[in-house]
């Protein structure tokens, strides 16, 4: 019977990964505020620098979980990567190169976020029924450091100057680094990094066809990430330049508006979860619906975009609204996918699939920051695009649901690793 209590370890990674996420969305919700404003880049040129750095960003992690599971191991990976992201942060406090210092957040990135993410997994045996509320603690671990970004960062770099901003996150990652080492011996048991078990892996026609499965999810899951991927670009400036700063009698600048996210997730998560768990539906199912749901909320945006077109100014409750939407979609979407790869990842595969995943993210932001200057010529609305987008990836997933989980046989490889 395994104890209804977590490990001591996840609140470790946790907590790692919340001042890590403190620092990565505090550059994210202020990148093209930043750009646009303090260095003169007009508004497609910004949003394109804003897709290559979380493109890139994430497009690191496969290789950063490919060091980590071959050649680095698990914890210095974490370590290193945590160490660059903090140097990046200075660069840019500093009023340094800008490419420098997107390269060694980009860097960082890629060592940090798949190789937690996969330690998450380890902590728990294959049947252990905490797994899913772990990740789920995990999650509202990464939503806490992005509203807090949001917040203290967001308003730090619009009230006082954009250094004060980006060295608030230098010093967040400073405390993950310390959270980090102070949970050393709480943390899974260190592996020797080897080749050997993932060739053993691939070998094996049932532990191929999962990969080949989660894989393929992830590549779908470019669709919703398409989408989200927008709310620190094209979103934050149509808040800025349409949205009233006025919501439950604060004043918030448009960066701020970034924290509804985070702050939602960590208010929605648990009850989704809960809601999930009971009714037991296919991961690959749910994954459709949310992006069947951020559909929905990129239609209600062309609606808002009416409004402002019109001249008017919009409500900030009806973007709260609409960024609620978006919620319910990510929690639909992203926990899901990580515990699918924890779940079914070959050994000696974790972090290389985390990356994977997160490979899809990159691949998104790459094509969410050129999206707006590549339609602009054509006169299609972005929000329509996206949408469109959306719902192909989410009618597609729930259609072969059933199909990829008879190829992947899961429910045989969940109970065969148990």
């Amino acid at each position: 019977m395994k104890s209804p209590r977590q490990p001591p370890g996840l609140f470790v990674l946790a907590g790692a990964e919340m001042w890590e996420r403190f620092s990565f969305y505090g550059v994210r919700s202020l990148l093209v505020l930043y750009l646009v404003e303090a260095l003169q880049y007009s508004r497609s040129d910004a949003l394109s620098v804003y897709g290559m750095y979380t493109g890139s960003a994430f497009f690191c992690a496969i290789f950063g979980g490919w060091l980590a599971d071959r050649f680095l191991g698990q914890r210095r990976a974490v370590v290193l990567g945590m160490v660059l992201m903090m140097a990046g942060h200075i660069v840019l406090g500093l009023d340094q190169s800008i490419t420098l210092a997107l390269g060694l957040l980009a860097a960082g990135t890629g060592l940090f976020k798949p190789t937690t993410t996969a330690m998450v997994g380890e902590l728990y045996a294959i049947d252990d029924g905490r797994r899913q509320s772990g990740y789920t603690v995990f999650y509202m671990g990464i939503n806490i450091g992005a509203a807090l970004s949001a917040l203290i960062g967001g308003y730090l770099a619009q009230r006082h100057g954009w250094s004060y901003g980006f060295l608030a996150a230098a010093v967040g990652m400073a405390l993950g680094v310390v959270v980090f080492m102070a949970g050393w011996r709480f943390l899974p048991a260190a592996v020797a990094p080897a080749a050997q078990p993932a060739r053993a892996a691939w070998s094996d026609a049932s532990a191929r066809r999962r990969i080949q499965v989660i894989l393929l999810m992830s590549l779908v899951a470019i669709c919703f990430y398409l989408g989200y991927e927008q709310a620190a670009g094209v979103m934050t400036l149509f808040v800025r330049d349409h949205v009233s700063p006025q919501f439950l009698g604060l004043e918030l600048t448009a960066a701020q508006f970034l924290a509804v996210n985070p702050i939602l997730v960590i208010l929605l998560a648990p009850v989704t979860a809960r809601l999930l768990s009971r009714m037991d539906w296919p991961e690959f199912r749910v994954q459709g619906i949310g992006m069947l749901v951020l559909g929905l909320s990129f239609l209600l945006l062309q609606a808002l975009q009416g409004l402002a077109a019109a001249g008017q100014v919009v409500p900030a409750w009806m973007m709260v609204g609409v960024i609620g939407v978006q919620t319910v979609a990510e929690l639909l979407v992203v926990p899901i996918g990580l515990a699918v790869v924890s779940r079914y990842g070959p050994p000696g595969w974790g972090s290389t699939l985390m990356g994977a995943w997160m490979l899809a993210k990159a691949t998104a932001g790459l094509l969410a920051g050129q999206l707006y200057g590549w339609l602009l010529p054509t006169g299609l609305s972005l929000y329509l695009v996206v949408t469109a987008i959306s719902l192909a990836g989410g009618v597609l997933l729930i259609s072969v649901s059933g199909a990829l989980r008879r190829y992947a046989d899961m429910d045989t490889a969940a109970t065969a690793r148990a």
